[in-house]
């Protein structure tokens, strides 16, 4: 028997090579080919997920010594992938020379092939689950027996050896564009996050939303959207972002009066958020402008108005439920005096520095390495956030087990990219749903919605985003789809993902902190990301909510789909002036979806729609009794 945290010495100096491997390659230090970075990079990450992670999912939450065979075999896993990965970064002058499909792969490089995508499904399975594991498995049966499909869904017969040569020896597969993000830009926004978490630095987002939102109506959870949608952006992982602050924010919320589920829901959606926020958007924005060729204020210009929306409809439901049962602000015992907080003003520094030198036309690895520098700088003024050996030790430890989880998941849609690529599954895939396009757009766009949905569960949202855009955005494209919102599109629904039941892995961590019912968190996240699931499929029909077009259109699609989202607020809360009876909210519902549908005739039906729902509740509340103190009026639904 074995306790797997005697490993830990090993386990720390693995991470730290990662990062000051990963550091010197961004800062130039270490000029290497790409292909010799992206092998180093994975070369460290499946040893560090074989060693510090269990095979068995109980003892990862419920660590306890393990038996020997276990870290044999978890040995044998290391060998395997480190050997794998050093063979491309030794031999990756012969690889950049040699003729795919011409010369031939030898024995030796179809067993390290195939071992290396034995460990990186295996290491997927750790972290993440099953469920991308399942599609990589059924990508490669595909390529082994997909020439035997009829239609367009089949191939040309592809060997056992061309197979392995695309995923293992060319940069169409494992060390394609995903695990280029992985080993670049993701890894130095992680350790930006992880810089701010540890110093303490982080803890004025929340604390400044706190004390902006002191006085309002159900406080905390307003705080919540304010905090959560800074650091999630930052950090870069919705389930990070929600064990991160919801800690806080969570029990602060039951505190004042919020329901379990709603509080628990509210954090898993508000983190979610982050991740389409501009400026930083949790790196997915830098990653999209690689895949689109629009440039990064382009990405960021085009995402504002969908992102204020999404936040706009949280904001006025949380709203609504605190109208609802009367709550009040944040306690004050719980918010630290205002002078305290205005003395740490200046932690927001680094961030500010990050998108000042992003907006100014530097690079995205220089932006992120000069907020991370600035960071650690103005972490020694003050001994609370200063840097100590233990301090840079948890940093290390945070950015190699945050990074643990996407760099798998990248790896591994990197096999289902090489599948797509050399089977041309993306083309027929683009040809059958142009045919759908053909028939009905909205069913078209309501099938591409399902397919991101199911593809982007369990997964972490930036291999999400990559996994659907290999195959969504280009069937968006070719059914005449701009090409910024067909990538805003796959980006949504690879988002609302984690908070789409039954899979909702974003709104499980929410439950398991507010100690709720995780289905009814589920459903209860569902209906407070309602906007996420409508907004898409409007700026598909309506350019103007991304900014395209003159200013005139621009004003009307902002002032109408603001209406709409209150509406659709209201609908889902049953809850505007006074409570809403059945017809009101029915009535809400039309209204919303007629004000987000360009049109000026669907406007108006839908102005008409909501005067009317405001009248008649009006008319009620002069007949309503006083309410008392602190009443709730309980949900419909």
């Amino acid at each position: 028997m074995f306790e797997r945290k005697k490993l830990r010495p090993v386990i720390l100096v693995l991470a730290a090579a990662l990062c000051v491997f990963q550091l010197l390659t961004s800062l130039g230090v270490l000029l290497l080919n790409p292909l010799v970075v992206r092998s180093v990079h994975v070369g460290l990450i499946l040893p560090l997920i074989f060693l510090w992670r269990s095979p068995n999912r109980a003892l990862r939450k419920n660590p306890r010594p393990e038996a020997l065979p276990v870290l044999l075999w978890d040995l044998l896993l290391v060998a395997i992938s480190a050997a794998a990965c050093a063979y491309i970064a030794w031999n990756e002058p012969m690889l950049a020379e040699r003729m795919p499909q011409i010369d031939e792969v030898t024995p030796l490089q179809i067993i390290l092939g195939a071992g290396l995508v034995f460990c990186i499904l295996e290491a997927t399975r750790r972290l993440s689950g099953w469920a991308l594991v399942i599609v990589a498995l059924a990508a490669l049966a595909y390529a082994f027996f997909g020439h035997g499909l009829p239609g367009n869904f089949g191939h040309l017969y592809l060997e056992a050896d061309r197979i392995i040569e695309s995923l293992y020896l060319l940069n169409d597969g494992i060390w394609g564009s995903s695990i280029g993000a992985s080993s670049s830009i993701i890894f130095l926004f992680i350790l930006f996050g992880a810089i701010l978490d540890k110093t303490n630095m982080a803890s004025v987002f929340l604390e400044l939303a706190c004390l902006i939102t002191r006085r309002a109506k159900g406080g905390p959870a307003k705080a919540a959207i304010f905090g959560s949608a800074l650091f999630g952006s930052v950090s870069g992982s919705a389930a990070a972002n929600v064990y991160a602050t919801g800690t806080f924010t969570i029990p602060l919320m039951k505190r004042v009066g919020y329901r379990p589920e709603f509080a628990g829901a509210v954090e898993a959606v508000a983190s979610s958020g982050g991740l389409i926020m501009p400026p930083v958007m949790g790196s997915i924005a830098f990653v999209m402008a690689e895949y689109t060729g629009v440039s990064y204020l382009g990405i960021c210009k085009a995402a504002l108005l969908p992102a204020l929306l999404y936040y706009g409809s949280l904001f006025t439901m949380i709203h609504f439920e605190a109208c609802r049962c009367d709550l009040g602000g944040t306690p004050q015992d719980l918010i630290p005096p205002k002078r305290e907080i205005m003395k740490k003003l200046y932690y927001l520094a680094p961030l500010a520095i990050l998108i000042a030198t992003m907006m100014s036309g530097r690079s995205i690895i220089f932006s992120a390495i000069s907020g991370s520098l600035s960071a650690v700088i103005l972490s020694c003024f003050r001994r609370e956030t200063r840097l100590t050996p233990g301090r840079i030790l948890a940093v290390i430890e945070s950015t190699a087990s945050n990074i643990l989880m996407i760099a798998a998941c990248c790896a591994c849609v990197g096999i289902i990219i090489g599948v797509v690529t050399m089977t041309g599954f993306g083309f027929g895939f683009v040809s059958i749903m142009g045919n759908i396009a053909r028939v009905n757009m909205t069913l078209f766009l309501l099938v591409l919605m399902l397919t991101c949905i199911v593809f982007g569960m369990g997964l972490p949202s930036l291999p999400a985003y990559i996994l659907v855009a290999t195959f969504g955005a280009p069937a968006l494209v070719q059914a005449g789809i701009p090409l910024i919102s067909a990538h805003l599109f796959v980006m949504y629904f690879a988002i609302t993902s984690g908070l789409t039941p039954p899979v909702c892995l974003i709104a499980y961590a929410g439950a398991a902190i507010a100690d709720a019912n995780p289905m009814k968190t589920g459903f209860t996240a569902f209906k407070l990301a309602i906007a996420a699931y409508i907004v898409p499929y409007i700026f598909i029909f309506e350019p103007a909510l991304l900014l395209m077009g003159d200013w005139l259109t621009v004003a009307q699609a902002v002032v109408t789909a603001v209406t709409g989202v209150v509406c659709l607020a209201s609908a889902m809360q049953g809850w505007l002036l006074i409570e809403a009876n059945r017809a009101e909210r029915l009535l809400m519902f039309a209204a919303g979806l007629s004000l987000l549908y360009p049109g000026t005739i669907t406007d108006i039906a839908g102005l008409a729609s909501l005067a009317l729902v405001a009248a008649s509740q009006l008319a009620r509340r002069r007949r309503l009794p006083p309410r008392n103190p602190g009443e709730c009026i309980p949900s419909r639904i």
